[in-house]
C-alpha cells in the first residue's frame, strides 16, 4: 500500500495526540475535556487517516509515520517505555573503552525508533542494521534516517525455516506480525532469510556485533536460533521481548528459548516490565523461576517481559546498577541520572 502525507490526517493526529497526552492531566475538568476530546478525534482520525502518513517527534527525531502508529500514545501513556532498551546502550558504552564504535541489529525496526532512542541515549556511537520486513514501514525508516549514514535498512523477514513463504497479518497499530503461508508464488522478498544469512555481513564489515534486539511479536526466539553463528563468532548482548501467550499462539514452548541462550553461553538475563520498568536480575534463569514470571503475565495488566541477555557478567551488572538508578526517572532526567551514576563509580574507586 503506497501511503501518502494529508494535511488532514497530520490535523486528526495531532488532536488525538493532545487528548491523549490530557487524559492524564491532574485536574479533572482537563481529564474529562480530553476524554470527549478522544471520543470525537478518534473516528476523524480513522477517516482522514487512513492509508496516509503523520509525522511526529519521537525521541527528539521526528518520524515519518502511519497515522495508526501506536509509538506516540504509548510513550505519552508510559513515560518509561523502551527505557530499558536505552539503558542497555548506554550499559554497552560504559563497558568498552572511550572512542570504540559499536555495532547493533534491530529486527523488527518499525519506522526505525530504536535507532532515534539510542542516538538520544548515546549519540553517534551506534552503528545500525534495520530490518523490517514491512516494505512500507522499511521506507519510512530509511526515510528517516535517511541523514544518518550509520543506519542501514533491509527489508526482510527473519526466521529459522529459510526459504518458507510468509505474509504480514496487520493488528490496525502499525505493527504487523508474520504468518506462515502455503504459496507457491512467494517472491524472495516474502520468504524466511536467516539472521546469519542477513545480518553476518553487516558484523563482518564492522569487525564486531555489540547488540542484537528483536520484536517480532512472538517469533523472538526462532529469529535468535537463525542468528546461532553472529552469537557463537561475536557474543552480542541481547535484548528481546518475551511475551509467553504471542509465543504459545505461533506454536512454540516458552521456555525452551532461554535453554537454547543458555547452551549458546548467554547466562546473565535482566527483566523488565512491559511499561519499561526493572524487574529483576537472574543468573542462569530455572524452569521453575520462568513459570513463575510466566504465571504472572497471565494474571496481572504486566503481559510481556523485556529480556537483556548478555555472556558477561560486567555487563549485566552494569545494566543493572543503571536500571536502579533510573527507577522512578524520566528520560527528562537522563543527563543527571548519567552524571550521578558517574560521580558514584568515582567516589567508589577513590575509597578503594
Amino acid at each position: 500500500m503506497q501511503r501518502t502525507s494529508s494535511h488532514l490526517a497530520q490535523l486528526a493526529f495531532d488532536l488525538n495526540c493532545h487528548f491523549s497526552a490530557e487524559v492524564r492531566s491532574s485536574t479533572f475538568i482537563r481529564r474529562a475535556f480530553a476524554r470527549m476530546g478522544m471520543k470525537a478525534s478518534k473516528p476523524l482520525l480513522r477517516r482522514f487517516g487512513s492509508s496516509h502518513t503523520v509525522v511526529a517527534t519521537v525521541y527528539n527525531h521526528k518520524h515519518i509515520m502511519p497515522s495508526e502508529h501506536h509509538i506516540v500514545p504509548i510513550v505519552r501513556k508510559y513515560p518509561h517505555y523502551n527505557r530499558p532498551l536505552g539503558l542497555t546502550a548506554l550499559a554497552l558504552a560504559r563497558s568498552v573503552s572511550d572512542g570504540i564504535s559499536l555495532t547493533a541489529i534491530d529486527i523488527g525496526a518499525n519506522i526505525g525508533e530504536t535507532a532515534a532512542l539510542i542516538e538520544l541515549w548515546h549519540p553517534n556511537v551506534f552503528s545500525y542494521l534495520c530490518i523490517e520486513p514491512e516494505p512500507d514501514l522499511a521506507e519510512m525508516c530509511k526515510a528517516n534516517h535517511d541523514r544518518n549514514t550509520r543506519v542501514h535498512v533491509l527489508q526482510a523477514f527473519m526466521g529459522e525455516d529459510e526459504g518458507a513463504a510468509v505474509q504480514l497479518q496487520d493488528d490496525g497499530r502499525a505493527n504487523p506480525s508474520t504468518v506462515r503461508t502455503s504459496d507457491l508464488t512467494a517472491t524472495d522478498t516474502q520468504r524466511l532469510v536467516r539472521l546469519d544469512t542477513a545480518a553476518l555481513p553487516f558484523a563482518q564489515e564492522y569487525g564486531r556485533l555489540d547488540l542484537i534486539k528483536v520484536d517480532t511479536e512472538g517469533y523472538d526466539f526462532s529469529v535468535l536460533r537463525s542468528g546461532s553463528r553472529l552469537l557463537r563468532d561475536y557474543q552480542p548482548a541481547l535484548f528481546f521481548e518475551w511475551f509467553p501467550s504471542a509465543i504459545k499462539q505461533v506454536g512454540e514452548d516458552m521456555f525452551s528459548g532461554f535453554e537454547f541462550l543458555q547452551q549458546s553461553g548467554y547466562r546473565y538475563f535482566v527483566f523488565f516490565t512491559n511499561f519499561g520498568d526493572y524487574y529483576c536480575y537472574r543468573f542462569d534463569p530455572e524452569l521453575l523461576f520462568l513459570r513463575s514470571l510466566a504465571s504472572i503475565t497471565e494474571t496481572q495488566s504486566l503481559v510481556y517481559f523485556d529480556v537483556f541477555a548478555s555472556t558477561s557478567e560486567d555487563i549485566a551488572n552494569i545494566l543493572v546498577e543503571l536500571s536502579i538508578e533510573a527507577n522512578g526517572k524520566t528520560l527528562a532526567d537522563r543527563t543527571n541520572l548519567i552524571t550521578g551514576i558517574e560521580q558514584g563509580r568515582m567516589e567508589r574507586a577513590a575509597q578503594i
